[in-house]
């Protein structure tokens, strides 16, 4: 435990601190697209703006892994700010009358907002949807008239919530890095202590499934349709990061974390409490399928929204089925070989891990029918 705060968990948010401070800074990229959009600049400057969101959001995928601590209090309060994936789908009407209500009104306030309105993903929305109407119905006042304004204001307006929003990600962030350091480490030493060793350590095992609750299944399984939480052949709503299309690299962040906090990063890790318990065969097939779902990823070269859109009959519905049960198996619809490879982790984390380091299955995960 102290290995992985000292060497994972606190670097990493150190690390979401600073990289979100200077995105939401005035003089970072962000800020610095704001500043040159309806100028030759402009989409040079968006794309670095771009640039530097996915370098956030592959550390923020990072932490997702390691929700423990200041980050789970209050059922993740402050991890949610950073990035709502976990508490439903973006609202994007309502981020669209954000945008407005920030350009006419003095007390605008961010943090007055919902969680399904803030964060990594309302910020791409702004960054990267590149259809700049609004997403409301007709009957919702606020918008009327923002499709009239000319596109370089809608692009600024959407540019100066983005900046907002940054704010909150980066005010979010420092508080969980903060309270692991403060005060000379206090909450640091308070996690680690003796009295309070066992519920903490059932709570880095518990944030470890999040790559079976959201990795595997809200990221894969469910838009692919293999999950009865779709309740259609698929779902491309629920993608994560539909407008990036980064999708399957957050799959791969969250999937490298997994086998560095697995490893211990270079010092002690569960590798070695379950191969000290006898079970090294088990500790190698955990290394083995998390390379093969990396590798997998690197292989692709179709966005899974563009692979989701193939999926429109029942051939190729069955095709995705039988390619998510034979993962080893060659098929153009490799997302859902992918999402097989990532099941052959997640079994075993359900029953060969939880036997062998002794900890029960979390609550969210026992439900599961997968």
């Amino acid at each position: 435990m102290t290995n992985l705060v000292d060497n994972v968990f606190i670097p990493n948010y150190k690390s979401t601190a600073e990289s979100s401070a200077s995105f939401a800074s005035n003089a970072g990229a962000l800020a610095d697209y704001c500043g040159a959009i309806d100028t030759a600049e402009e989409a040079g400057k968006k794309a670095v703006a771009q640039t530097a969101w996915h370098d956030l959001m592959d550390r923020v995928q990072q932490t997702e892994i390691h929700i423990v601590g200041p980050a789970l209090r209050n059922d993740g309060a402050l991890q949610s700010r950073i990035h709502p994936y976990t508490t439903g789908n973006l609202a994007k009407c309502a981020v669209d009358q954000s945008v407005i209500q920030l350009n006419e009104s003095t007390d605008f306030s961010v943090a007055a907002r919902a969680l399904n309105q803030r964060g990594m993903r309302a910020m791409e929305y702004l960054l990267f949807n590149d259809n700049m109407n609004h997403s409301c119905s007709s009957q919702v006042a606020t918008t009327n008239g923002w499709n009239d304004l000319t596109l370089p204001e809608r692009a600024l307006q959407r540019c100066n919530l983005a900046l907002e929003l940054a704010g909150d990600v980066a005010y979010a962030s420092g508080l969980i890095h903060d309270e692991w350091i403060a005060d000379n480490a206090l909450y640091r030493t308070e996690f680690l202590s003796e009295s309070n060793r066992s519920d903490n350590f059932q709570q880095i095992t518990d944030a470890l499934f999040y790559i079976e609750s959201y990795t595997k299944s809200g990221k894969l399984a469910i838009p692919l349709g293999l999950d009865p939480k779709c309740s259609g052949m698929t779902c491309p709503d629920l993608v994560e990061s539909p407008y990036s299309e980064s999708s399957l690299r957050n799959v791969k962040v969250n999937t490298q974390e997994f086998l560095r906090i697995f490893n211990g990063d270079s010092g002690v890790g569960f590798d070695d409490l379950i191969a000290d318990a006898g079970f090294a065969g088990i500790a190698n097939r955990f290394k083995t399928q998390s390379a093969d779902v990396i590798n997998k990823i690197e292989e692709i070269q179709t966005s899974l929204s563009d692979q989701l859109a193939t999926i429109s009959t029942s051939n190729e519905e069955t095709e995705c089925v039988n390619s998510h049960a034979n993962p080893d198996d060659d098929s153009a619809l490799s997302v859902c070989s992918l999402a097989g490879l990532l099941k052959r982790i997640t079994d075993d984390l359900k029953i060969e891990f939880v036997t062998v380091v002794n900890v029960p299955v979390p609550g969210r995960v026992q439900s599961d029918n997968d």
